[in-house]
């Protein structure tokens, strides 16, 4: 169950938004999968692949911050 954000510890926070990444970026390769001209199915993949980014970097520092020992 996900917790509310004013009770999240800063970790859970920072789950959290890496899941909401995770799922911004499945959202936008169904919408590309779903696209009926090849410029919308260019754009999902490229909001995709941007999504991609975001919660890799959050991922990063995720780590350093929570994980020092990887």
């Amino acid at each position: 169950m996900e917790r509310k954000p004013l009770n999240m510890t800063l970790e859970e926070a920072w789950q959290l938004a890496i899941r909401r990444e995770q799922e911004a970026r499945e959202l936008y390769l169904s919408l590309a999968d779903m696209a009926t001209t090849s410029g919308m199915k260019e754009l999902f993949l490229f909001l995709a692949e941007q999504e991609q980014g975001h919660e890799t970097r959050l991922q990063d520092e995720y780590d350093q911050a929570f994980r020092p020992e990887w």
